[in-house]
């Protein structure tokens, strides 16, 4: 399997670690986290029993920010396991593309305005992704469900801005044709990325986080580089 990335990948600001040689690598855990956020919002949008029971979760008091994802997570896969048995490298090598500085910014989608502006690494090409499971057609429903709903929740709030015709209507047109569409890397700087985006619309969930945990559910905070002009880590696992 390769991994291609239709847009530059972030791995954090600090830049992409290295191996003892000094050669830039991408550490496994951002494709696993990927593909965890795609089989969150698939399996709650899939089954209600599933939704009903993570949205219980999420309007009680209390909630531990730090715990959120990991029940979530637990809820899901105690019905549907269908991250046993993935495997993935822990280290994936960066040598088929290029690793290079750019200027990012900080973009909100709701107020249309650059929040920040700084200089970061980012790699565009190919990656070698020697990953297994036994499941990967649902891995594949899930990418599509979750990647596609992202693209329309930010071309939704972005409304008649420019990048709407420019770069989100042919990515999404694109994307219904690519095998495993996953979003990998520091593509958004909120704190959930998008592993609650499926309660954006509920409003009694929306409004019960934002007073609970004083978030917005939703990734209105994304990373757009303007050189490139597009946002980071729209990427596509392929056979």
């Amino acid at each position: 399997m390769e991994l291609l990335t239709w847009t530059p990948v972030i791995f954090s600001r600090k830049g992409f670690p290295r191996d003892e040689a000094g050669r830039p690598f991408l550490p496994g855990n951002s494709i696993r986290e990927a593909i965890t956020s795609a089989v969150i919002y698939y399996y709650i949008k899939k089954d209600k029993d599933i939704e009903n029971r993570v949205k219980a979760y999420l309007l009680k008091k209390g909630l531990k920010p730090s715990e959120v994802i990991d029940r979530i997570k637990e809820i899901i896969l105690d019905k549907y396991p269908v991250l046993n048995g993935l495997e993935i490298p822990e280290r994936l090598d960066l040598s088929n593309g290029e690793v290079y500085e750019t200027r990012a910014e900080v973009f909100n989608l709701k107020k249309w305005e650059d929040e920040e502006s700084f200089k970061v690494e980012v790699f565009k090409g190919v990656v070698e992704l020697p990953i297994s499971s036994p499941y990967l057609e649902k891995l594949k429903a899930a990418g599509h469900s979750f990647c596609e709903a992202l693209v329309r929740m930010e071309m939704g709030m972005l409304k008649d801005h420019p990048l709407v015709e420019t770069f989100y209507k042919p990515l999404l047109n694109d994307m219904k044709k690519w095998e495993i569409p996953l979003r990998i890397g520091m593509w958004t700087e909120v704190k959930f990325k998008g592993h609650l985006l499926f309660f954006w619309r509920i409003k009694e969930v929306r409004n019960a986080l934002m007073e609970e945990l004083k978030v917005d559910i939703r990734p209105t905070k994304v990373i757009y580089l303007p050189r490139e002009r597009c946002t980071t880590g729209w990427c596509e696992a392929k056979l």
